[in-house]
């Protein structure tokens, strides 16, 4: 991944070109399986809410924009009905992916045979700290017990797994500290720490 990036980057260097994506940002639909008291996507309006982006759409957006790598956010990408074309078309054009997920879907789909390892896909999972705490952030208990079996799972048949966490005022560094290890303990292979502003 690192080369790829490294050669579009000097690719377009040496084109003379000094802007350029790197990433897309490819929103298939607003839809998820949550209502996060935080999460301004789920306020649109029904109409908004059921449209999704075709596999059509979504491979032309990539061609257009050729960067070489994908983040896949919604809602929650897992609930659209073409994530499986979507996906595979991304790695038949040897595209990195990103699949931002809330992971409540996650073994269920990959039991299913949804996708296959591949070092193009990393299933990037939104965890905002230990049980309690990401139970909370969400506003549904359980979460967090069945994102970290969807991670096991993901781990456990070769796929890349990270994480994004939003860290808010007055996050107790023990507790992150005690949560990373738990998230290097089942095998992810990176964390993305963002904070929360009021």
């Amino acid at each position: 991944q690192m080369w790829t990036v490294a050669s579009y980057v000097l690719g377009n260097r040496f084109a003379g070109r000094r802007r350029y994506p790197l990433v897309l940002m490819l929103e298939p639909l607003f839809r998820c399986n949550l209502a996060c008291a935080g999460c301004g996507k789920i306020q649109y309006p029904p109409h908004i809410l059921k449209r999704n982006l075709s596999f059509e759409d979504c491979m032309r957006a990539v061609d257009e924009c050729g960067a070489p790598m994908v983040s896949i956010p919604g809602g929650e990408p897992l609930l659209h009905p073409e994530i499986r074309e979507i996906v595979q078309g991304l790695i038949d054009r040897r595209k990195y992916i990103y699949l931002c997920t809330n992971a409540l879907l996650l073994k269920d789909k990959l039991e299913a045979g949804w996708f296959e390892p591949s070092k193009y896909l990393s299933f990037s999972v939104h965890l905002d700290g230990l049980q309690e705490h990401h139970d909370f952030a969400v506003c549904r208990d359980g979460t967090y017990d069945r994102a970290l079996a969807g991670i096991r799972k993901a781990v456990e048949m070769g796929f890349r797994v990270t994480t994004n966490t939003t860290l808010f005022e007055g996050a107790d560094p023990n507790a992150c500290r005690a949560f990373f290890d738990e998230l290097m303990a089942v095998g992810v292979e990176g964390m993305m720490i963002s904070p929360g502003y009021a």
